[in-house]
């Protein structure tokens, strides 16, 4: 009597080649399964990037002229654009330095309108404001002058009403201003004051799409793409 049991060999290679051969049941065919196929795609690119502008970024236009020559903005009068920024939304980070540039929505101001602006001074610190020999107001944080280049012109005393004046910012919050120091409400006037860090939806990263200076010619100056702080 044989004892050894034999077993048949097995042709793993022709099994692997029926399974590849089998169809797929759920596989779209034919030309509404390449549409299927593209519009799932889409679907896809779009969630992910309403998701990034929701957490990381999004675009905001600037209108006004109180962040000018900086930025400029969209003007009511005119079919002028204005500039369209990358916005750092504060998901990522919530707080903010000196010279940052941030939009905030201030409920005080004109129903919580988005309002551009810079940041000047920070939770602890003391902003002061001097008449300087040149007759024009000079900004000082913590008894220290700042260098403002980027402003558009001086700050004449009797338009800013904060000549001599000194305002300790509380923690949490922000003091800011524009740019267009003449032409800017910002936290010098009580509608804004000083601004809740809770206000602030995030700060400028990039501009995106330069908008027409109807200052200069009404000109779209593409030079002034990317890197809003250089």
């Amino acid at each position: 009597m044989n004892t050894n049991d034999s077993a048949q060999p097995i042709d793993a290679v022709h099994l692997t080649r029926k399974k590849e051969k089998m169809p797929n049941p759920f596989e779209p065919k034919g030309v509404s399964g390449t549409v299927y196929t593209m519009l799932h795609d889409m679907v896809c690119i779009l969630a992910v990037i309403v998701i990034g502008f929701i957490f990381a970024a999004r675009l905001v236009g600037v209108s006004g002229i109180s962040m000018y020559p900086t930025l400029v903005g969209a003007k009511e009068s005119a079919e002028a654009m204005g500039d369209y920024l990358v916005l750092r939304s504060n998901f990522l980070s919530s707080t903010y330095e000196q010279g940052d540039i941030v939009v905030a929505c201030v409920p005080s101001f004109e129903d919580g309108k988005p309002i551009v602006k810079r940041v000047i001074a920070v939770g602890g610190q003391t902003v002061s404001f001097r008449t300087g020999e040149d007759g024009y107001l000079h900004v000082w944080v913590d008894g220290v002058l700042q260098p403002e280049e980027h402003i558009n012109e001086p700050m004449v005393p009797c338009y800013s009403g904060t000549d001599g004046s000194s305002f300790t910012v509380p923690e949490g919050c922000y003091f800011l201003m524009g740019d267009n120091r003449n032409h800017s409400t910002d936290s010098r006037f009580s509608e804004v004051g000083m601004v809740d860090g809770r206000y602030i939806v995030g700060k400028a990263l990039w501009l995106i799409f330069p908008g027409q200076d109807y200052y200069r010619e009404n000109a779209r100056r593409w030079s002034r793409f990317g890197n809003i702080y250089r």
